[in-house]
């Protein structure tokens, strides 16, 4: 059963009125396909009314783009009819694979241009002189729904995304002080377990994810959050670093506990005290004093064994907490408040904020694109060597159904459903052509008719567990009715081309079975693997990344694979640390980022080791199998020694790059015994691992 409440009941409302409103302005100005403005108003409603302008706006674009193909490509080769269906499909399949890579809100342009000219086209076949007339058509259909849709969702009862927005922000920070207190806690108190705070941190991943894909309908909002647009770029940025340096902050408190179970007592203070900030609020201006507290601290300590190494590591990410986290209340506050000065330094970044890369997929956008063009090829291969006239059907469900499923692992499942529902579709659509429309003679009596399943469309849509199918329903609902023009019901007809929509869902579940499904087991590993090649582009410096757009690639690819792994049993992915590799990414960018400025003799020494680094991530992405590499563990500690060596705060690396270090070395060889994991601390060893 779907949710009802308030705010269901609204949309379902406010959707009903502009879907009557669009399909009443169709019928009057006599719009060959009135439903179409009906079913545009289902498509692009959303429960925040800057996603349905957003959307809106991508569907129209889309709808040109598909309209304008159609007229340029079908009067050149309607006489050859095979390479007709070869031209459409491979424009249909080309902008789905552009769409499956792009990933953002914005993809939608691509896809709804690849199966618009599905639409448009292969009914146009068979009169390929009316092609501008039924484009033309078809766009004003798809505006009129467009306009409806946004007038009515933006001046009765709009619910603003930057609300939800600031809302979901807040909640996501909220969670990541009670991530720090507790660490805090476990490093003040013996006998606690990072792994049990770090437990069900990955969502958090999928979290910030989803508030990057929510920022990208801000600039459609009405609210005076649209205002503060790049504040919220920028505080974003901010999330997106807090999960790899809690993590980070995680591990290294594990290795302080693993060194000595009594922390010393300057450690001690400064947890505490940072726990008390963060309960207190995490300002920004009582973090000053904490930054220069923990600057000092880091600058009196000589990294002359792995005890001092990993203080150092220790206090370079506590330092980082303090700074992510203030400006990010910081931020937030400012959010509540817009009308009042960001601090100077926080108002200069802001004016250089960016979007932040999400993670592709060029593999799986090609597979996707190849089998919607192997699926619209061979349906209209039988279309047309059958003469079945009523074929043209199977070609457009074809191209829907693999468009809509693309992005999924294994589409199959979805288009099965559709399926099923394009069964309850056709009942539905039945008892309105063969039983409702004959007795109906004027609009308002339409209008009731249509009213309930509608309404009941409108209240299942905002509920993610009822989307699917409603929209599944509303669709094929209209499709059929759009099929029967002019209310014209022969049943013959119902029947065959219901037939060729069955044909065209069959088919396309064959061929994306045969080339695209893959199992969340499968899905999940090439997850891993593209990580793991991404890491070692990173380590050989063959790929430039901020520690932001690292972060924003990676904790997108830690979303998409926290539920796969979630679903696994008895797999030997249910013991992977999804934030592993996540540290390790943030550690490489910082090393990468200090290489320009160390002398020579420790940038070689630093090169050989991230080469190294690069070699393992490289072999793990081939055979999923880390290299016996314990040479690379000697390189670690060479060039840890060197950086002893130099004197305090870690030398030419400093208090970050030996931060960067110990955090790598960690990571790669957590089994590796340091001088620092017995009571006797002596001098950083070469080789100190057992």
């Amino acid at each position: 059963m779907p949710v009802i409440n308030r705010a269901s009941l609204q949309f379902a409302i406010n959707t009903l009125l502009a879907g009557m409103l669009a399909l009443y302005l169709a019928m009057s100005i006599d719009l060959p396909r009135p439903y179409w403005a009906m079913m545009t108003v289902y498509v692009v409603s959303h429960p925040l009314a800057a996603a349905v302008r957003s959307k809106a706006i991508y569907r129209f674009l889309g709808t040109l783009l598909g309209a304008a193909g159609a007229v340029l490509l079908i009067p050149r080769f309607v006489q050859a009819p095979v390479l007709l269906s070869l031209v459409m499909s491979l424009w249909v399949g080309g902008c789905l694979a552009i769409s499956v890579l792009d990933r953002s809100p914005r993809a939608y342009i691509l896809m709804l241009a690849g199966y618009t000219i599905a639409l448009i086209g292969f009914p146009a076949v068979t009169e390929p002189t009316q092609i501008f007339d039924v484009a033309i058509y078809r766009v004003q259909e798809i505006l009129l729904g467009i306009v409806c849709a946004t007038l009515v969702h933006s001046l009765f009862f709009p619910r603003p995304v930057g609300e939800a927005l600031r809302s979901r922000i807040g909640n996501w920070l909220g969670e990541a002080d009670d991530w720090a207190l507790d660490l805090l806690r476990q490093g003040l108190e013996s006998g606690l377990d990072g792994s049990d705070v770090d437990r069900n941190r990955g969502r958090l991943a999928g979290a910030a994810s989803e508030i990057q894909l929510m920022l990208v309908h801000l600039p459609f909002d009405t609210s005076n959050l649209r205002e503060t647009t790049a504040v919220v770029r920028l505080l974003r940025d901010r999330l997106l670093l807090l999960i790899p340096i809690l993590s980070s902050l995680s591990d290294r408190i594990a290795a302080m506990r693993r060194a000595t179970p009594d922390l010393d007592p300057e450690i001690a203070v400064m947890l505490r005290e940072v726990a008390d900030w963060v309960e207190e609020g995490a300002s920004l201006a009582s973090s000053r004093s904490l930054i220069e507290r923990l600057d000092a601290l880091a600058a009196e300590t000589e990294v002359g064994d792995w005890h001092q190494a990993t203080r150092v590591a220790l206090i370079s990410r506590l330092r980082d907490l303090v700074t992510a986290l203030g400006e990010g209340h910081a931020l937030l506050a400012h959010l509540h408040a817009p009308d009042g000065p960001l601090p100077r330094l926080l108002g200069e970044e802001v004016a250089s904020t960016a979007d932040r890369p999400l993670h592709r997929d060029p593999e799986l956008a090609l597979l996707s694109g190849l089998a919607a063009t192997i699926t619209i090829m061979i349906v209209c291969l039988v279309w047309i060597g059958s003469g079945w006239d009523d074929g043209k059907w199977s070609a457009m469900t074809a191209a829907i159904t693999c468009s809509l499923f693309a992005a999924m692992d294994d589409p199959v499942p979805a288009i099965r459903s559709f399926g099923v529902y394009l069964v309850v579709s056709m009942v539905v659509a039945g008892l309105y052509i063969f039983v409702v429309m004959p007795s109906i003679g004027s609009f308002p009596m339409l209008a009731l008719a249509l009213t309930p399943m509608l309404f009941g469309i409108g209240i299942m849509i905002p509920d993610p567990r009822l989307a699917f199918p409603a929209l599944s329903t509303i669709l094929n609902v209209v499709n059929t009715l759009v099929i029967q023009d002019h209310a014209s019901a022969d049943f013959a007809r119902f029947l065959n081309i219901s037939l060729s929509q069955f044909f065209g869902v069959f088919v396309a579940v064959f061929v994306t079975r045969s080339l695209r499904s893959m199992s969340a087991e499968v899905s999940a590993r090439r997850l891993l693997r593209q990580i793991w090649s991404h890491l070692s582009r990173l380590a050989n410096g063959r790929e430039e990344n901020t520690a932001v757009d690292f972060a924003s690639r990676s904790l997108d690819r830690l979303g998409l694979l926290s539920p796969k792994l979630a679903r696994l049993k008895n797999s030997d992915l249910n013991g992977v640390d999804v934030l592993k590799d996540l540290r390790v990414g943030l550690d490489l960018v910082a090393l990468r980022d200090l290489r320009s400025g160390l002398p020579a003799p420790v940038g070689a020494a630093l090169d050989r080791l991230l080469d190294g680094v690069g070699e393992r991530y490289q072999r793990l992405s081939l055979d999923g199998r880390a290299p016996d590499d314990s040479g690379l563990l000697v390189q670690f500690d060479r060039l840890l020694e060197r950086s002893a060596q130099s004197g305090a705060s870690g030398g030419a690396l400093g208090v970050r790059g030996i931060g960067a270090l110990v955090g790598l070395r960690r990571n790669l060889f957590p089994d590796a015994l340091n001088r620092s994991d017995t009571p006797n601390r002596g001098p950083l060893a070469v080789g100190g691992a057992a």
